[in-house]
């Protein structure tokens, strides 16, 4: 075993004794992203809470390991070879929803999709959007996640999170955080832990109706059905990166068991027996013949994560 392999081991170890949350080993991410790729992360730790996040990551920091916090797995391709370290995820522990008259609080870790229902029907509107789309709400908020002209920062109000290196928890409002189409500038290792968002008066039934209509047009228009990880590249300024792709003639390139998908091209679907590697092969194979076609260098909206670490391009 190497000197990482034994500080790994010993921290496996370690945190087995004094946490409170599930300590994995070996565990296969696959299980943990909704394109069911990707090797195993060698300690995959769900804290029961923020106080036991905290404890933890002492033990983290003293054994010097990369860390990884990931949310629902949604928009994440995990390479075969897997990751080097300890996988941060919140989806067991920390997904408390508070839902008050003009504010609702809720921990990273829960479904940004439960969320939206939740409000609904308390009667608050302002989430309805994050009724179809999948993860958590710490994803959502990382990546500004958006649908129906909707944006996770519209109504944020502030985040609260634990620095990685320290864990010294910080308290961030909305106008502290440049954020823009699908990013939000949160500091470099600082996890969300909890977000507040504005929420207003409405109609539960009316709410439901809009609900109803954008989930309706999220099964016309997107290959719910199949496994993948939602839009695999940024929209490109002025035009969408799915309107691309298929002038470009990709819909149904395939790599092994991975696809682009027929009926929303900006999509592509696994199916079984797929590795991450064929993914990859597919991107590239994409992004090449939309540059050559159009003339666009397509940006991945998928994160990519390799051995050590992120690695989108």
């Amino acid at each position: 075993m190497t000197v990482v392999g034994d500080r790994i081991a010993s921290l496996a170890t370690e945190l087995k004794r004094t946490a409170r949350g599930k300590v994995l080993e070996d565990e296969p991410l696959a299980k943990h992203t909704t394109f069911g790729v990707g090797g195993p992360a060698d300690v995959f730790f769900m804290p029961e809470s923020a106080e036991d996040l905290a404890n933890a990551l002492t033990l983290v920091q003293d054994a010097e390991v990369p860390i990884l916090p990931i949310g629902g797995g949604t928009n994440l391709l995990v390479k075969d070879a897997g990751f080097r370290g300890v996988v941060i995820g919140l989806t067991e522990g920390m997904t408390d929803i508070e839902i008050g008259q003009d504010i609702g609080r809720v921990e990273a870790g829960a479904s940004t999709q439960v969320f939206s229902r939740r409000c609904q029907r308390e009667g608050r509107s302002g989430m309805e959007f994050g009724c179809g789309i999948p993860g958590t709400l710490g994803g959502a908020v990382c990546g500004n996640a958006g649908a129906w002209g909707g944006e996770t920062f519209d109504d944020l109000l502030w985040i609260r999170g634990i620095d990685l290196n320290s864990a010294t928890e910080m308290t961030l409002k909305k106008e502290e955080i440049r954020h823009g189409y699908r990013k939000a500038e949160i500091p470099k290792n600082f996890l969300v832990l909890e977000a507040a968002f504005s929420l207003s008066e409405g109609n539960p039934d009316a709410i439901q109706a809009e609900m109803d209509r954008m989930l309706a047009e999220r099964k016309a228009s997107q290959p719910v059905w199949l496994r993948n990880a939602g839009c695999v590249f940024k929209n490109p300024e002025g035009t969408s990166a799915g309107l691309l792709i298929d002038r470009s003639g990709c819909k149904g390139m395939a790599v092994g068991n991975v696809e682009v998908s027929d009926v929303h091209a900006n999509f592509m679907v696994t199916r079984g027996g797929t590795t991450a590697a064929e993914v990859l092969q597919l991107i590239e194979r994409v992004r090449e013949q939309v540059r050559d076609r159009e003339g666009v260098k397509l940006e991945t909206e998928v994160r990519i994560v390799g051995e050590f670490g992120i690695e989108n391009v």
